[in-house]
């Protein structure tokens, strides 16, 4: 079986641009979300896990890393 989050957070950004893959970029900057490796899930919230805000989860994460993320 693969990693059990125990902790989550929401994020949301936007982002304008005539190229898509700019726009793309601007949104996860928006986010706060562009310096990590973005795999993208199925939209499953695990059994006990917590919400965290996002402040208090992005410390949790460093830049570079691997993060499980739900896209929409």
């Amino acid at each position: 079986m693969g990693p059990i989050p125990k902790g989550t957070f929401l994020t949301k950004g936007v982002g304008r641009h005539r190229e898509k893959l700019t726009s793309f970029e601007l949104a996860l900057r928006s986010a706060g979300i562009a310096e990590f490796n973005l795999v993208r899930v199925k939209s499953i919230f695990p059994p006990n896990c917590k919400l965290l805000s996002q402040q208090e989860g992005l410390k949790y994460l460093t830049p570079g890393q691997i993060v499980f993320a739900v896209m929409s």
